[in-house]
């Protein structure tokens, strides 16, 4: 991995898990079906969202190919507007995995390119729709999901537990500064630790040891002014 993606990855993985919970709440138990002519992806019983196609998973060759790059599948080039974009941001930051046409899974798995897609291009949600052979990687571009509830504190405290047992992020305090100012919510800090009060109210306390790893969580509630 490139250091670029990588400090792309810390930098948003973080919202993206948040973005990712809130859409599955809002997709609920559902199939999928990708619709080429109409640019949209159908989730029955539920809703109908405009999409991005970034590209597709081979399980046969273990390969990502990006969409921009698969001359054979025939995308409408408005579908690929996301994808072409990486593309350009990829030529100017030095990310290869943008601009390589196709690349061993492992080197760009869809964990990992779905959060810095959401952050880098401002959108709600992905979704990585399995196939018999290959899996379909889709950037939700419907404004319809990009509204997001405030943040509870205990749902703060859940998305770091969750993204730092289950994710690779090197560095817990750059990712965890970058997900507070994404939320619009004000820290303060105090060298290595930092009490932020959450959409509900509840002061979070952090602390981070001497590598940057998360070392305390706790919340309390806010005493009254």
């Amino acid at each position: 991995m490139t250091n670029k993606l990588q400090e792309l990855y810390e930098a948003h993985v973080l919202m993206g898990m948040r973005k990712q919970r809130h859409f599955a709440t809002l997709l609920g138990e559902h199939n999928w079906h990708y619709d080429k002519a109409s640019g949209t992806m159908a989730f029955p019983p539920g809703p109908t969202f405009s999409v991005q196609v970034l590209g597709t998973e081979a399980s046969e060759s273990d390969s990502w190919l990006w969409a921009w790059a698969n001359s054979d599948a025939q995308y409408p080039a408005e579908q690929l507007q996301a994808a072409q974009r990486l593309r350009e941001l990829g030529q100017q930051w030095g990310v290869e995995e943008f601009t390589t046409p196709q690349l061993p899974r492992e080197q760009l798995p869809a964990h990992l390119l779905g959060p810095v897609a959401l952050g880098v291009l401002g959108l709600p949600a992905y979704y990585r729709g399995a196939m018999d052979t290959t899996n379909l990687l889709c950037l939700i571009s419907d404004p319809a999901v990009a509204e997001l509830p405030a943040l509870k504190g205990t749902e703060f405290v859940s998305t770091l537990g969750d993204a730092i047992s289950n994710c690779e992020i090197p560095n817990h305090r750059l990712a965890v500064a970058q997900f507070v100012e994404q939320l619009g919510w004000v820290p303060q800090w105090a060298g290595d630790a930092f009490q932020v009060t959450a959409g509900d109210g509840v002061l979070v306390m952090a602390q981070f040891d001497s590598l940057n790893r998360l070392a305390k969580l706790s919340t309390r509630l806010a005493q009254p002014a």
